[in-house]
């Protein structure tokens, strides 16, 4: 509002008096020849005698005339100690408001110090000789680097520091060192350290769910994994709820290297199960349990709902219509994917159990019960070593997708995904690897 009523003052006087700016024109080249002519011995009313202006056209002959000298002072961005001083005694000379004064000078600085910092954000780093020349446009005016950016370009200080955080991650990792430019970036430009954390949650939150997302890519946590997720998280600033969700992950990653190890979950036993002597309970929950039955020499599918227990040597399926025990050591090759398990035993047609609830550790828990009742690795249709997507591919992925789901746009439970499964054939190449969120996961589990 205030630009358009000076618009319309200005276009106002410009009908009533189109002389006006000639006037104010003519004013300023006499004020300006005057002080290089006179210089010391310049007298404002001497110059003025005989024009008799009217105060706002000597008003605005005056700013003009300081701008002009100023405007030349700046060319360079670099005002010398002489040049303060001439600019300081134009003012003097002109009669120029102090604080009309310093106002145009913070308007040179800031429009100089914004061309300089996009600059200098065009490839997210400050250079030494970049930040000087921030620092020489500040010091102009009498503020350091900190101060000066704080007080009028906080915005566009935040929108460099997101944009150096940005460029330190690209490769999907955050060195200790980066971490202290980053912190002293923050310093420079006015911000303490909490207020920086804040600045940047968005982003680390995102960057903290890539890192977990190539954590889970194995299945399992590493004590390097586990020590970088553990250090990002206590020094960088994330909400409450994503820690909390982050946490989860971990221990949900850490259950999966034990089971992966062999020491898997021991469980009270279910109501209704009929165990056997020493017999443990791994895994326990409703299920869906379906197969192929053969119906007038027609392939059937058939289902039965009911509970999934996991022991240490069996599977067992308990249904009102249909239950059954099966020893580990009869199956000759299982898959898992989501919250299903499907088992092959020689001469039947294949079973498949359908979890009922979200469940991540149904199938790891069945494989190493299978395994260690065999004492060996029997033919898996996922082995770990063939789903292994590389690092590289692992981050173009995560680049081309945004850090987000390609099905739902999700940003949280993040997985790296085979199009096509490894045990139809899929590769790990860029081409057939995908990022969904789990919950999208699981529903191309179902339909699988």
């Amino acid at each position: 509002m205030p630009a358009l009523i000076q618009w319309v003052k200005k276009a106002v006087e410009k009908f009533l008096d189109p002389e006006k700016e000639q006037r104010v024109q003519r004013l300023a080249i006499v004020l300006h020849q005057q002080l290089q002519t006179h210089r010391d011995k310049f007298s404002l009313a001497t110059v003025v005698r005989g024009l008799d202006p009217s105060p706002t056209e000597l008003e605005t002959a005056k700013e003009r005339v300081y701008r002009t000298i100023l405007a030349r002072a700046w060319a360079d961005e670099n005002l010398t100690a002489a040049e303060q001083q001439t600019i300081q005694w134009v003012a003097h000379a002109l009669e120029l408001n102090e604080q009309k004064a310093r106002q145009i000078n913070l308007q040179f600085a800031k429009e100089y110090f914004a061309v300089a910092l996009a600059q200098a954000m065009q490839d997210g780093v400050l250079e030494q000789h970049e930040e000087l020349r921030l620092a020489r446009i500040a010091a102009s005016v009498g503020c350091s680097l900190p101060q000066f950016a704080r007080a009028f370009f906080s915005n566009e200080g935040e929108a460099f520091l997101r944009g150096i955080f940005m460029v330190c991650v690209a490769d999907g990792k955050l060195a200790k060192t980066e971490w202290n430019y980053l912190l002293t970036m923050a310093q420079k430009f006015g911000f303490q350290r909490e207020e920086f954390l804040q600045v940047i949650q968005p982003q680390a939150e995102l960057f903290v769910e890539q890192v977990l997302a190539n954590a889970k890519a194995d299945g399992r946590l590493s004590p390097h994994e586990e020590s970088v997720l553990c250090w990002l998280l206590g020094n960088l600033s994330v909400s409450p709820a994503f820690k909390f969700y982050v946490d989860q992950e971990l221990g949900l990653l850490r259950t999966l290297t034990e089971i992966e190890d062999g020491r898997l979950p021991v469980l009270p036993a279910p109501r209704a199960i009929e165990l056997r002597a020493g017999e443990i309970v791994h895994f326990h929950a409703p299920a869906v349990w379906q197969y192929v039955r053969m119906s007038r020499g027609k392939q059937m599918l058939e289902d039965h709902r009911g509970t999934i227990t996991l022991t240490d040597n069996r599977l067992i399926f308990s249904s009102p219509t249909k239950s059954q025990s099966l020893g580990y050591r009869k199956i000759v090759s299982h898959w898992g994917r989501g919250n299903s398990i499907r088992i092959e035993v020689e001469g039947k047609p294949s079973s498949t159990f359908f979890i009922l609830e979200d469940a991540p550790l149904a199938y790891p828990v069945f494989s190493a019960a299978v395994a260690m009742a065999n004492q060996t690795r029997i033919a898996r249709t996922d082995e770990k070593p063939s789903r292994h997507i590389p690092r590289d591919v692992r981050q173009r992925v995560w680049q081309r997708y945004g850090g987000r789901c390609a099905e739902c746009g999700a940003n949280d439970y993040l997985e790296f995904d085979h199009i096509i499964p490894v045990a139809r054939g899929g590769s790990n190449s860029e081409n057939n690897i995908q990022l969904l969120c789990r919950r999208c996961n699981l529903k191309k589990s179902d339909s699988i």
